[in-house]
C-alpha cells in the first residue's frame, strides 16, 4: 500500500480586508450626517435632475416677486407687499415644496425599510426625527428667508440716509421672524403627515389636503360667521389703526383651523395691527389663545412624531 501525502484541505488568500481605524464620530455625527443627508435631499441634490425641479421652482416663484418689489420701490416707492405679508401671501407655494419633499425625507425610509440601519447605529429614537425635522425647517428657511433678504437688499439700496436704512431694517426683522415661525410650523406638521405611511402619493396627498382644506374651511367658516374689514389705512400714511368695534367671537374662533390663519392672527396679535384684506379678523385679547394653540400645537405635532419612531413595528 502507498501512503498519499497529507494536502490542505483550502488556502487562506489575503484580500486587503482591514478593520476600520479612523475616528469614530459617534452618535452626534450619525445625526450631523443624517441632518446634512436630509438637508441636501430636500433640494433634490446629489440626486438627478428631477428631483430639483420642484425645490429650486418653488424658489425662483417666490424670489421673482421679491426682486419686483424691489425695483417697484426702487423706482416709484410703491411696495406691494410688506415683508410681514409676503408668506401669508404665497402660502401655496409652500404648501406645494412641502408635498413635494417632505415624503421624500420621511416616507421613503419608510418605504424602503432602511429604519433598522439607522437604528443599529448608535442613533437613539428620537434623534431620527429631530434630525428630519431640523433639516425640512432649514430647507424650508431657505425657501421663505431669501426672498425675503432679496427684497430688503433691494430696498436698503436705494434708501438716502440711516434713518430710513433703520426704518427699513426695523420693518425687516418682523418679517425674517414670521419666516422662522411659518418654517417650523409648516414643517413640524407636513413631517408628522407624512411619517405614517411609505407611500410617496398618500404622504402627498395628505400633506396638500391638509393644508389647503383647513384654509378653505377657515377661511369660508371666518366670513359666514360674520367677518366684515374693520381696518383702515392711518391719514399719515405710517400704518394701520384697528377700529374699537369687534367682528365678533365666530370668526376669531374659525381663524385657529388653519396653520396659516393661525399664524396671521397671532401676527396681528404681537404687532397690534392688520393690513384690510386681512383673511382673518384683529383677535385682540383673544391673541393669547391662538399663542396657545399654537404652541400646543406644535408641542403636539413633535411628540406624535417620536412615539411613531419609538414604536417597535418600526423595526
Amino acid at each position: 500500500m502507498t501512503t498519499e501525502s497529507a494536502t490542505p484541505a483550502g488556502v487562506i488568500h489575503d484580500i486587503g480586508y482591514r478593520t476600520y481605524t479612523g475616528e469614530r464620530v459617534g452618535r452626534f455625527g450619525v445625526v450631523r450626517a443624517l441632518y446634512w443627508h436630509s438637508l441636501r435631499s430636500a433640494w433634490g441634490l446629489g440626486r438627478g435632475p428631477k428631483a430639483k425641479i420642484v425645490p429650486f421652482m418653488a424658489l425662483v416663484i417666490m424670489c421673482l416677486p421679491a426682486v419686483a418689489n424691489a425695483f417697484s420701490v426702487s423706482r416709484t416707492g410703491i411696495r406691494a407687499v410688506n415683508y410681514d405679508e409676503y408668506m401669508h401671501s404665497f402660502q401655496l407655494v409652500l404648501v406645494l415644496y412641502l408635498a413635494a419633499v417632505t415624503p421624500e425625507l420621511i416616507s421613503r425610509d419608510i418605504r424602503n425599510r432602511t429604519l433598522p440601519l439607522y437604528f443599529s447605529r448608535p442613533l437613539r429614537r428620537t434623534d431620527y426625527p429631530l434630525a428630519k425635522i431640523s433639516a425640512l425647517i432649514t430647507a424650508m428657511l431657505g425657501l421663505t428667508a431669501v426672498p425675503q433678504l432679496l427684497l430688503y437688499i433691494g430696498t436698503v439700496g436705494s434708501r438716502h440716509g440711516g434713518s430710513e436704512v433703520w426704518h427699513e431694517t426695523r420693518a425687516f426683522f418682523p418679517g425674517l421672524e414670521l419666516a422662522l415661525l411659518y418654517s417650523v410650523v409648516f414643517g413640524v406638521l407636513a413631517a408628522l403627515l407624512s411619517c405614517y405611511t411609505g407611500r410617496r402619493a398618500f404622504a402627498t396627498g395628505a400633506v396638500a389636503v391638509f393644508f389647503f382644506g383647513t384654509w378653505v374651511v377657515s377661511s369660508a367658516l371666518v366670513h359666514l360667521t360674520g367677518f366684515r374689514p374693520h381696518y383702515h389705512h392711518r391719514a399719515d400714511g405710517t400704518g394701520y389703526f384697528v377700529n374699537p368695534d369687534s367682528p365678533g367671537i365666530g370668526p376669531k374662533v374659525s381663524g385657529l383651523l388653519n396653520p396659516a390663519n393661525l399664524l396671521e392672527g397671532l401676527k396681528e396679535w404681537i404687532v397690534g395691527r392688520a393690513p384690510d384684506n386681512a383673511d382673518v379678523p384683529y383677535p385682540g385679547s383673544f391673541g393669547a389663545v391662538y399663542l396657545a394653540v399654537l404652541v400646543a400645537l406644535c408641542a403636539l405635532a413633535v411628540l406624535l412624531l417620536m412615539r411613531r419612531y419609538q414604536k417597535a413595528s418600526l423595526l
